[in-house]
């Protein structure tokens, strides 16, 4: 039995929240100089943009959306956006990044964190410093990565391999690194950009407009860190709820809002049927099924 629960435990850990890195963490207490990072540049003949959708097709065929927020957590804005998810019964993927919690009001970043999870939600890696992967030597892009995972996992006490590349960056460099990390990068569909300093009733006209014609599943990008976000949430989950009540009276299916935790579990489901089956062999059976995934 404790063979069998190590390895369900040890498969939900790698699958519910991705590929795992390649090396463990790193010490949280190590140094690195924050950087000033630009808006990404094209590479002449190499790709922009990173494959859409980004989350895989709907499970369910219709309209599907995945909250995500970056950059936090702040002090000022996060518990706004959590309380706005909370009373909805909403949960989010939050990517994160690890210089706030080296610096700051240390112990209401942790308290912050503490209660995102306690509360349902996905913690995902943004690199330390907010790095512009592709401008930097590939060495110090790991460092800012695995500092990171470090960083959150000591805050949040959970495994964090879901990553998202600043700027959402692509390039040769980052595909290296990420090869060499073990890791998958969450892109997004929908980024009302309200970063550039966009109003809250701007942001959510924007996100109005790309849910509207959406089909298939979407994620998108917000930031919990800008003012604006704790005003647009509201009016675009608003509009998502009253688009959903027109949709239903006329008999169509409306636009499903789905988790973290859902995206994981159907990563999961090939495995958990493979787990399932070798566990109910007993103990020849999942060392059966072990030696089977060896090359």
């Amino acid at each position: 039995m404790p063979i069998r629960r190590a390895l369900a435990a040890c498969l939900a850990v790698a699958l519910v929240t991705g590929p795992a890195t390649a090396q463990g963490p790193s010490d949280p207490g190590e140094s690195l100089e924050p950087m000033e990072a630009p808006p990404p540049h094209g590479i002449p003949g190499y790709p922009r943009g990173w494959p859409q959708p980004a989350a895989g097709p709907s499970a369910s065929g219709e309209a599907e959306v995945v909250l995500t927020f970056d950059d936090g957590p702040d002090p000022d804005t996060t518990p706004i956006v959590l309380d706005i998810l909370r009373e909805r019964g909403l949960h989010a993927v939050f990517f994160q990044v690890g210089w706030r919690f080296r610096r700051g009001d240390l112990a209401r970043a942790h308290a912050i964190e503490q209660r995102l999870v306690r509360e349902g939600h996905i913690v995902g890696n943004h690199t330390v410093n907010h790095a512009k992967l592709c401008s930097v030597p590939i060495e110090l892009g790991k460092l800012e990565v695995t500092m990171a995972r470090g960083l959150l996992e000591q805050a949040s006490a959970m495994p964090v391999p879901w990553f998202r590349t600043p700027y959402g960056s692509r390039c040769p460099r980052v595909e290296h690194l990420l090869g060499d990390l073990g890791l998958r990068h969450f892109h997004w569909d929908v980024d009302p950009q309200e970063w550039r300093g966009l109003g809250a009733k701007a942001t959510a006209a924007k996100v109005i407009r790309s849910l509207h014609r959406l089909q298939g599943r979407g994620v998108l990008l917000m930031h919990d860190t800008k003012f604006a976000t704790r005003y647009a949430l509201p009016l675009i989950l608003d509009w998502i709820a009253a688009e959903n009540a027109r949709r239903i009276k006329k008999g169509r299916p409306g636009i499903r809002i789905i988790s973290g935790a859902q995206l994981a579990r159907e990563q999961l489901a090939p495995t958990l049927g493979w787990l399932a089956d070798a566990v109910n062999r007993g103990r020849r059976g999942v060392d059966a099924a072990l030696v089977a995934t060896v090359p």
